[in-house]
């Protein structure tokens, strides 16, 4: 019962963070069009180019927010929305079902486990004091975490183009 809802609370987040990020008209993410089994393979990748782009910034943000950087702590999150809302202008939980393409299903879900990890990592507060050991322990897993998701993604995408 914990659990489901600690994910009900972090999909209520997901989806109110997703809403204040804007994405352009111009975005090959808003101009997907869905058919059995998915999307077009030459249609998609400038869409998910646009995710890997918002991914690099994300990871960099991450890794200096980690070194306690509040600037880029907040970069970051506003990062983190911009990547969100990609997703859901690209389609949202279609991103997630199994599409023709097995290869473009295993980037939707490498890139899906990449956001995540990184709503995660914004969700821990690194404290001072009493718990500064423990919260940094666990900002740094997700962070590891997020980026090792990251790599696999980014792999992934660079074998497509």
């Amino acid at each position: 019962m914990k659990t489901t809802a600690v994910a009900f609370g972090l999909a209520c987040l997901a989806a109110a963070s997703a809403c204040t990020a804007v994405v352009a008209d111009s975005s090959a993410c808003r101009k997907l069009e869905y058919k059995d089994g998915g999307v077009e393979r030459a249609q998609y990748l400038p869409c998910a180019a646009e995710m890997i782009a918002v991914l690099d910034d994300l990871d960099r943000q991450t890794k200096a927010a980690l070194d306690g950087d509040a600037q880029a702590r907040s970069a970051g999150q506003a990062s983190l929305r911009q990547v969100m809302a990609l997703m859901s202008a690209a389609g949202g939980r279609q991103l997630l079902e199994r599409w023709d393409d097995r290869v473009l299903t295993d980037l939707n879900v490498d890139i899906s486990n990449a956001v995540t990890k990184y709503q995660a990592f914004y969700m821990v507060r690194i404290l001072d004091g009493q718990f500064a050991k423990e919260s940094r322990a666990a900002a740094e897993a997700e962070y590891q975490g997020a980026t090792r998701r990251y790599d696999e993604a980014k792999r992934l995408f660079r074998r497509l183009n």
